[in-house]
Order: C-alpha cells, then sequence, then structure tokens
C-alpha cells in the first residue's frame, strides 16, 4: 500500500466526546499519529459510556470510545500540575498540530494557549472547537451537541411533535460535522504551513458550522427572509413522495414522483392507470389520497422488493433501513464498509471502514482504540527521552496513570 497522505504528521488531541475525537480518527484515518491526552482526574467521559456488558474495566471497553478513537495512542498527563504541563509542552515541540474543543478560557487558565504554543514551536497548527467560538458574548458558554443543534437552527427543520415542543434528530447531528469541519481545516493548514512556513491558529465555533449546513433554508432565510415550512417528507416540487409502509413490522419504503414521466411509471407499477392523467397541482392537492393507494401497494411487498420493482420501472425509491439492516446491507458488504478489530478487552464487532476510499493508498482501520495510559511509556520515555524509573514518580504524583480515578460506568 502507497503512503497514506498525512504519514509523518503527529497531532496532540486534547479533545473530548465526540466533535473532536471524530476529526482526530478521520486524521489517523488519513495516516496522521495523533496522541491523545487525558488527565487521571478528568478523561474522556466518552470512555464509560455504553461499555461492553460485563466489562471489568469500562473505562477500556466503551463502544463508543472505541468507535471514535481508535488509530489512537493514549497519554495520561495532568495539565493541572506544573510538572505536566511541562510534559505537555515537550511534546507539542514534537508534534505539526493541537486539537482541542475545551470551555474558550481553558487553555489559557492552564498556561498552554497559543502564544505558549507559539514559543513551544513557532510553525504549530491548532485547530480551537469551543462550541460557540473563542470570541463574542456566549464564548463562555459549555456547548454540548443536543444545545449547539437547537441554537444553530436545526429544530426549524425537523418540525415539532403533537405536543409543539420543537425536535432534535434524535443524534447529536452537530458534532460530527463540526469534527469533519476540524479535520478539513487541520489539513488545509499544515498545506499553507508548506507554502509558507508558518503555523495557524483556527478558532471554529461547532455552532456556527452546524447552522451553515442546514443549506437551501439557511439561505433562503438569510436573503429573502423566508421561515421554514415544516413539510415532513414531502416536497414543494415533487409529488407524490413520501416513505410508505411494506410487508413486515416497521418496514418502509420511500418513494418520490420526481416528473411526470416518474409518475406515469408509479401507476403503471402499482396497477393504477386510472391516476396517470393527474397533473402536478392536482397530485399535490391530493397527496393524502394518493399516499393511501400507493401504500396498499406497498405493504405487499419487501422493502428492498418493492424499491427493485420501482427502480426497475423507472422510479426514483429505495427501503428505508434500520441500523441493523444497514450492517446486513450487501452494497456495504461488497464496498469493505465494516471492519472488526482485535481488542484485548473487548469482543469483536462491525465498526465502520474509513468513509475515505483514495486512488493510491486504501485507509483501513488498524487497531483498537487505546486503552488509558496505554502509550504513556512510548512516548515519555521512547519519544520524549525520559528514564524509565520517572514513570513511577509522575504516577505517584497523578501526573500519569493508567486508569481514571474514580471511574464508573456511565
Amino acid at each position: 500500500m502507497k503512503q497514506l497522505p498525512l504519514q509523518g504528521v503527529r497531532i496532540a488531541d486534547l479533545s473530548m466526546m465526540w466533535a473532536g475525537p471524530f476529526a482526530t480518527r478521520v486524521l489517523a484515518e488519513m495516516g496522521a499519529e495523533i496522541v491523545k491526552i487525558e488527565s487521571p482526574r478528568a478523561w474522556d467521559n466518552v470512555r464509560t459510556l455504553l461499555p461492553q456488558p460485563g466489562a471489568t474495566e469500562p473505562w477500556n471497553t466503551s463502544y463508543y470510545f472505541n468507535d471514535y478513537n481508535r488509530d489512537k495512542k493514549s497519554l495520561t498527563l495532568d495539565l493541572s500540575q506544573p510538572r505536566g504541563r511541562a510534559l505537555y509542552l515537550e511534546l507539542i515541540a514534537k508534534c505539526d498540530c493541537v486539537i482541542e474543543n475545551y470551555r474558550a478560557d481553558v487553555l489559557d487558565k492552564l498556561g498552554i494557549g497559543w502564544e505558549t504554543l507559539q514559543k513551544t514551536r513557532s510553525d504549530i497548527v491548532l485547530i480551537s472547537m469551543a462550541g460557540f467560538g473563542k470570541t463574542g458574548s456566549e464564548k463562555g458558554f459549555v456547548g454540548f451537541g443536543p444545545i449547539i443543534e437547537q441554537m444553530a437552527g436545526m429544530a426549524s427543520q425537523t418540525g415539532y411533535g403533537d405536543d409543539g415542543i420543537p425536535y432534535k434528530t434524535g443524534i447529536s447531528y452537530g458534532d460530527p460535522i463540526g469534527g469533519v469541519a476540524a479535520a478539513g481545516a487541520v489539513v488545509l493548514a499544515l498545506i499553507a504551513r508548506r507554502r509558507t512556513g508558518r503555523g495557524a491558529w483556527i478558532d471554529l465555533a461547532q455552532r456556527e458550522t452546524m447552522a451553515q449546513m442546514i443549506g437551501p433554508a439557511f439561505a433562503a432565510a438569510s436573503l429573502r427572509g423566508e421561515s421554514p415550512v415544516h413539510r415532513g417528507n414531502r416536497d414543494r416540487d415533487f409529488a407524490p413522495q413520501g416513505v410508505y409502509r411494506c410487508a413486515g413490522n416497521d418496514q418502509w419504503v420511500a418513494i418520490s414522483a420526481r416528473d411526470d414521466r416518474e409518475w406515469w411509471a408509479l401507476c403503471a407499477a402499482i396497477g393504477a392507470p386510472e391516476l396517470k392523467s393527474l397533473e402536478l397541482p392536482e397530485r399535490r392537492a391530493r397527496h393524502d389520497e394518493l399516499d393511501l393507494r400507493i401504500e396498499r401497494w406497498t405493504r405487499l411487498y419487501l422493502p428492498r422488493e418493492a424499491a427493485e420493482s420501482l427502480q426497475r420501472a423507472g422510479v426514483s425509491a429505495a427501503p428505508v433501513l434500520d441500523c441493523n439492516a444497514i450492517h446486513q446491507d450487501p452494497h456495504l458488504a461488497a464496498r469493505g464498509s465494516w471492519v472488526e478489530l482485535p481488542h484485548p478487552k473487548m469482543k469483536t464487532w462491525k465498526q465502520p471502514a474509513s468513509a475515505w476510499r483514495l486512488v493510491e493508498a486504501k485507509p483501513l482501520p488498524r487497531r483498537h482504540a487505546p486503552l488509558f495510559g496505554e502509550h504513556n511509556r512510548e512516548i515519555l520515555c521512547g519519544l520524549l527521552g525520559h528514564p524509565e524509573r520517572e514513570l513511577a514518580e509522575l504516577a505517584a504524583s497523578g501526573i500519569i496513570g493508567d486508569a481514571p480515578i474514580g471511574a464508573r460506568e456511565g
């Protein structure tokens, strides 16, 4: 396999939870060496979220943590202690980039902010991912995915339930969006550094990144002052469109008639030639009636059967897959979209392979997420050149450790 594009790049990863770790996972897939830094007293909380049942070390057996942090190395350092900060800056001198998603004021309060990093390595790249950015009236707020999603306008797209309450998406959608943006920012900054010799400090506010991802609605509100219209599964231009029940429990197929030709094909496929003459305005007006007629047909078939039958007829259709169905999807299996990584503390399970497919080098997950403090010796003694005897002193002072202090599941 040819060299991955970020091979030789070392990144100090101070990020936690989802957005930052997702960014560094992408960078690791591209070949970067990621050193994940956690304090024995303040570790990444995802470490103990949903561990594998029966695990004796929940901080090493979380499904979430192992998905977001594979292909990284673990270094424990208590940055609240002067010795911990000194070791951290020794590491920074050998790194190309730092990524963090602390609250806006944390790095400076610890004494390891941008000016200190620049004095340690003049061409360092720093990506700061505070939820609301480093400036402005909200800079001091702590930002979690569900909060950022609501403050970025996403609820205006997902709509309201019967109780009139705005709905979130069901996941913290802004986190991976912010992570992808941060990964791109790192790469662009490294390219610029190659040309100019200068580092960069990038202030990437997750709220702003999320707001710009709601596309046409964001543009319509900005340019024309339009309020979002909650159409559910329906469309302003295509009719009929929606998801329709199929045979089986909670089984669905998505169908969209995008023009008259597809509408005629749909009528023929479901055995409703009497509806073929309906033009778009009438199809919109009678949408509820058409939905019932379409569903009479789709209920006779499994989702994939219905979708493939309609596709052959020239209608836009696809099965609606839940997470279990996605894991069994033959197309994804043929593309090698799932991997199983051996883990010393966990049973193997399917994890997503890299979404990036390069012509010259195929990124593949190489190893499981690191155990807590697994690479302390390798980094402190090997990379930084400290004597082995110093590890015991650091552990006794609580600067490093091989297990989070006071960790428990949840």
